[in-house]
């Protein structure tokens, strides 16, 4: 009889633990500090093994940030009806409080004011983002390759205010939450992201560089001189039909101008810490797909980065006429 019981609860709890399938637009909820919260699925990241979430808004995040969750740590927005009554995954109530917040894996977030009304993250809610994420034990954390994409993915959704200089990387590594991917996507990802649109237009091409940047002061006066270089190789029309042409060199006759086709650039096509809106030109050089990317360095506003392939080598520079 026992051994019929065992079988019979078996048999019933076993489809309920299977993972479910997600899609992005699907509502959903996660677990937060011992309670299911509402969230919606945005995509599904690299490797199919997680889905990332828009979590609900908050007062630091009016929009809501966004968090990397595998299939099994979500289920399906339930109806407020049935919410109240469900018992939560936490730790149980006979567990005293104080003893659930010491094993709760992601302390409480700094709160900080984003920058602005785009929300752009400033460097203090970067490392307190990945001081939360990664938890109190950043080097034994086992899930600490997912969580560095994960800090790496929320600087990519939101766009930041500063570049990754010498504070801090210093300040990351020494809580251990720094990687070569993160660095990259804070110095790629200042300022609001562009839209398509943007791109429209006709853009004089510099080979190998663009220019100098110096920093002077005089007194409290700081002064910025930038000057392009001299080593300008040709033009790139970027037309709203979805069509480009690319004039190689400035005295080249059309018969010599390269005519195609552009789409958006796919997130496969892009590395890890890369994001869009980007442009993808079909067949362009040598007959190479090549990649353009608007630049937002305040530094160097205005430009674009027009590079071959996966690594974007060799790279023009592009300036709009």
């Amino acid at each position: 009889m026992k051994l019929f019981v065992c079988l019979a609860v078996m048999v019933a709890v076993c489809p309920v633990a299977q993972a479910q399938a997600f899609k992005p637009g699907d509502a959903v909820e996660y677990t937060a500090y011992g309670k299911w919260e509402p969230g919606v699925v945005e995509s599904e990241l690299p490797g199919g093994r997680q889905l990332l979430v828009r979590r609900k808004p908050s007062e630091f995040y009016p929009k809501g940030d966004t968090a990397a969750y595998a299939p099994d740590e979500l289920r399906r927005r339930q109806p407020e009806a049935a919410v109240a009554p469900t018992a939560s995954p936490a730790t149980p109530k006979t567990t005293p409080a104080a003893s659930t917040a010491s094993t709760a894996p992601r302390a409480t977030p700094i709160g900080l004011p984003v920058a602005d009304a785009a929300g752009l993250l400033t460097k203090e809610q970067v490392i307190a983002y990945a001081r939360q994420t990664m938890g109190d034990n950043p080097w034994g954390n086992s899930n600490r390759d997912a969580a560095l994409a994960q800090i790496r993915d929320h600087i990519k959704a939101h766009g930041t205010t500063f570049s990754a200089d010498a504070d801090f990387v210093a300040r990351m590594d020494k809580q251990g939450t720094m990687s070569s991917h993160i660095g990259w996507a804070v110095d790629l990802h200042r300022g609001p992201a562009p839209k398509v649109t943007d791109y429209f237009g006709t853009w004089s091409l510099t080979a190998a560089n663009r220019g100098s940047h110096s920093v002077s002061s005089e007194g409290s006066t700081v002064k910025i001189k930038t000057t392009d270089s001299q080593a300008k190789s040709g033009t790139l029309e970027i037309r709203a039909d979805a069509t480009y042409i690319w004039k190689l060199a400035p005295n080249d006759p059309p018969s010599k101008w390269l005519k195609g086709t552009w789409r958006e650039t796919r997130p496969a096509e892009m590395n890890p810490w890369e994001s869009g809106p980007a442009l993808w030109l079909e067949k362009a050089k040598q007959g190479l797909d090549y990649m353009v990317r608007m630049g937002r360095d305040p530094a160097w506003p205005g430009w674009i980065d027009v590079g071959a392939g996966a690594g974007r080598t060799p790279v023009e520079y592009g300036k709009r006429q």
